[in-house]
């Protein structure tokens, strides 16, 4: 039998039938056999996933102009610090800094990279990916409690979709929270009607089910997440991109399965609790909650949008710049990979769409929007923030 799978045996054998999440925590981020934790090629085509760092530096690039004007909109502080959590391998931290080196010469000495990392096993990877040019640059946190309070912004990708999440249902006119239990060699979900009042106070702002039985998630993690984010920020911006919808799509009465899923080999799998820590878990972001969240944490909502808009905002000055040089000096391969990235993450049919862009801020004054979000509607409305709790 698997380590993990004794573990979280155990665990069930001594208190009995454990959260959902606290499953998910297990089989992701357990120290030494989590799915994230532990050796093994995730991403690209010998992994289990494909991201949008995974089609070159492009991201990065678009990132780095943003983040630059970021620091202009707070008055070109003495030091700015650029946070990101969910780092894995490290390449999107150097894809920003390689982009921001060539933008600026080199690296402003005002800027500072702190990547948040608990494992000491990925922190040497990433290390590995930083040196020789930027390591120098950088510093790790384990967690975000061990930041100092930082001016500039925090980022994250894919990181909020990891978090664990908390399964509910709704059978019979009433709500149940899914939970864990070992059956034989196998897991399997059992109903309680026991609430959490946390929990119980986030179920009373989702629509009322019509079909049942109606299956979701509901992510508690995520807004404590944003609320630590929030006590480090001084001032500056939170830019968090994922897979995800305002609430009221994400909770839609059709939706009866939710959005949890699992993946192999890049095949859709259909039981999550099955090989814990050999397959990835994930479920898409309720951005409505976290940016109520973050609002009530100090955070203003700045913005947001797709990846497609994103793109064609963040990337106007780089293709008019690229236009140029082409016509100076034609077409190069440089160009072409560059054009063939940003193609990809901005296609709607492609991760243009899939992805969303969430700006919150914190103690700016005056304009302090950006490029990205030049073609994005009112947030507000977007997410719906104005409508209040629903029935």
């Amino acid at each position: 039998m698997p380590p993990l799978v004794e573990i979280i045996r155990e665990k069930i054998r001594s208190n009995g039938p454990v959260t959902f999440s606290w499953f998910m925590e297990q089989a992701l981020y357990h120290p030494e056999f989590g799915y994230y934790t532990a050796p093994r090629q995730r991403i690209g085509r010998a992994g289990d996933f494909y991201t949008n760092v995974s089609v070159g530096p492009v991201l990065g690039d678009m990132l780095a102009s943003q983040l630059l004007k970021m620091w202009e909109k707070l008055g070109r502080t003495e030091e700015f610090t650029i946070a990101e959590q969910g780092a894995e391998d490290g390449q999107l931290a150097l894809d920003i800094l390689s982009a921001i080196q060539s933008r600026e010469g080199e690296l402003p000495g005002h800027l500072h990279y702190v990547i948040v990392e608990p494992h000491i096993e990925k922190q040497r990877q990433q290390r590995a990916r930083l040196e020789p040019d930027f390591v120098e640059n950088i510093t790790w946190a384990a967690e975000v409690v061990d930041l100092n309070p930082m001016t500039g912004a925090f980022i994250s990708n894919e990181l909020v979709d990891a978090l664990p999440v908390r399964i509910v249902e709704f059978q019979d006119d009433r709500w149940s929270e899914l939970l864990v239990e070992a059956r034989g060699t196998r897991f399997e979900f059992i109903a309680t009607g026991d609430l959490a009042p946390d929990l119980a106070a986030a179920l009373c702002k989702l629509p009322t089910p019509i079909a049942q039985p109606y299956r979701t998630e509901v992510n508690l993690n995520s807004t404590q997440w944003i609320r630590s984010v929030a006590a480090k920020l001084k001032a500056g911006f939170v830019l968090t991109i994922d897979y995800g919808f305002p609430r009221d799509e994400y909770y839609k009465l059709e939706r009866t399965e939710g959005t949890l899923t699992a993946y192999s080999r890049h095949r859709r799998l259909d039981n999550p609790l099955d090989d814990p820590g050999k397959i990835d878990i994930t479920a898409h972001v309720d951005f409505t909650s976290l940016a109520e969240a973050g609002e009530s944490a100090g955070l203003t909502l700045a913005g947001y949008t797709d990846q497609h808009h994103f793109m064609v905002g963040a990337g106007e000055a780089d293709l008019r710049r690229l236009e140029q040089q082409v016509a100076k000096s034609g077409l190069t391969k440089h160009h072409s990979a560059f054009l063939a990235g940003y193609r990809t993450l901005m296609h709607p049919g492609v991760m243009g769409m899939a992805f969303k862009y969430l700006l919150l801020q914190k103690g700016l004054l005056g304009d302090s929007s950006l490029s990205g979000f030049r073609y994005a509607g009112d947030p507000s409305q977007a997410l719906d923030l104005n409508r209040g709790n629903r029935p």
